[in-house]
């Protein structure tokens, strides 16, 4: 072997970017904090929470995406020796924000499930186990269709796990609940734009100390009438946002939420 292909098999793969050019200058230009900056709420439109969700307070709807049930269970019918448990401890940590921030509703904003080869039934209890859960507290459980369940097809079926309703989007002004951010060049020509909240891209933002550190976290990353969240699996990989002059974001951690000054 030469030392040019041992240093290209040794050369690590670059961080995927997540191309984030959506904006609607023109929709409402809503009030978005983490909830330590805004604890009693008043006069915030999304909290950002610790764990990767928002809230929207005038609703009591809790917000998230990309939890990727089965993963981890796909990878292991496929041979890789990958821990059991992810999605099981997703879910609890996903009721146990619902129910401290007495959420009215749960709208998950696509990718719920990874892939058919991963609803395995210990995947499918679990989920249908949190469902009951949170129906028995009065809360209603939304899904906005991702890529991932369009890909399983008619053997997915939203009623049979304890889901209430199942929709390709939800419009319900101020507010467009979407998957994809790609998908707000849809929205209905003649009527004023809504502030979009979507999934899909998994951001991640890259912190270089003066010493030349790093640390690579998930992010919440907002636009001009655009949030996109974090991904809220925990095994899901991420996409590096290059930060640009109109974008502003928050390093998304399971203990706080962290605004970050990347405007130049």
């Amino acid at each position: 072997m030469t030392r040019r292909a041992a240093q290209s098999e040794a050369a690590p793969k670059p961080t995927p970017r997540a191309h984030i050019d959506s904006s609607l200058p023109d929709a409402p230009a809503l009030a978005i904090a983490s909830i330590e900056d805004a604890p009693t709420l008043a006069g915030i439109d999304i909290a950002l929470l610790p764990g990767r969700a928002a809230l929207l307070p005038a609703t009591g709807t809790l917000v998230c995406a990309d939890l990727h049930l089965g993963k981890a269970a796909t990878f292991r019918r496929a041979g890789m020796p990958i821990p059991e448990g992810s999605a099981q401890q997703d879910l609890i940590r996903l009721t146990e924000l619902v129910r401290r921030h007495a959420a009215r509703r749960l709208v998950v904003v696509g990718d719920l499930f990874h892939a058919g080869k991963g609803c395995t039934t210990q995947v499918l209890d679990e989920f249908c186990h949190c469902c009951v859960e949170l129906r028995s507290s009065g809360t209603e459980v939304v899904l906005v269709l991702g890529n991932h369940e369009r890909s399983l097809g008619r053997h997915f079926s939203p009623q049979d796990l304890g889901i209430d309703h199942c929709v390709k989007e939800l419009a319900e002004p101020p507010f467009r609940f979407v998957h994809e951010p790609a998908t707000d060049a849809a929205q209905p020509t003649g009527e004023p734009p809504l502030f979009t909240i979507a999934g899909h891209l998994h951001p991640t933002i890259t912190l270089t100390s003066p010493s030349g550190d790093r640390l690579t976290g998930r992010c919440f990353v907002a636009t001009p009438g655009l949030l996109i969240l974090p991904s809220f699996g925990t095994f899901t990989g991420g996409h590096r946002v290059t930060p640009t002059r109109n974008m502003r974001i928050w390093l998304a951690r399971d203990d706080g939420v962290v605004a970050l000054n990347t405007r130049q």
